[in-house]
C-alpha cells in the first residue's frame, strides 16, 4: 500500500505538466477581432436600418428589428438570397429585400421591404460596387 501512494502522485505530477502543456497561446492585444468583417448598412424605405454581415460565403447575418439573425443562403437567379428563421433576406447589387416567408415556402411571396445599401462603408456578398463603365 505504501508503495502505491508514491505512484499515484507520481502519476498526478505528470498529467498536470501534460495538462499546462496544452494551453493555448495568448491572444494578441491589439488589433480588430475580425479585421475583414464583410458587414454593410442597408437603409430601408420606411425608415428603417438593417446591418448584414457576410461572416462566410454561405452565411448572412442580419440585425433587423434589433435582433440578430442567422440566415443560410440558398438557390437565386439572381443577387444572393438567404433564408432562416422565417425571413428571407436577398440582395442585389446594392439593393435588398427582407420578407417574411409563410410556413410552406421556399421563396417567399410576401414582396418585402426594400433597402439600398448605404455609401461610403464598406460592402460584401451581394452589396456590389456601382459600375465603373463609361457609357457613349
Amino acid at each position: 500500500m505504501k508503495c502505491v501512494l508514491p505512484l499515484l502522485m507520481l502519476a498526478l505530477a505528470g498529467c498536470e505538466r501534460r495538462v499546462a502543456e496544452r494551453e493555448p497561446a495568448a491572444l494578441p492585444a491589439e488589433g480588430p477581432v475580425n479585421p475583414r468583417p464583410g458587414v454593410t448598412t442597408y437603409r430601408c424605405v420606411d425608415g428603417q436600418v438593417i446591418v448584414a454581415g457576410y461572416p462566410d460565403p454561405s452565411t448572412a447575418v442580419v440585425t433587423y428589428k434589433d435582433h440578430a439573425y442567422t440566415l443560410t443562403k440558398e438557390v437565386s437567379a439572381s443577387g444572393a438570397r438567404y433564408t432562416g428563421y422565417g425571413l428571407q433576406w436577398w440582395v442585389k447589387g446594392a439593393a435588398a429585400t427582407i420578407s417574411a416567408l409563410k410556413p410552406d415556402e421556399s421563396i417567399a411571396s410576401d414582396p418585402g421591404l426594400a433597402c439600398s445599401a448605404e455609401t461610403g462603408g464598406p460592402r460584401s456578398h451581394g452589396a456590389a460596387r456601382p459600375s465603373t463603365a463609361v457609357k457613349s
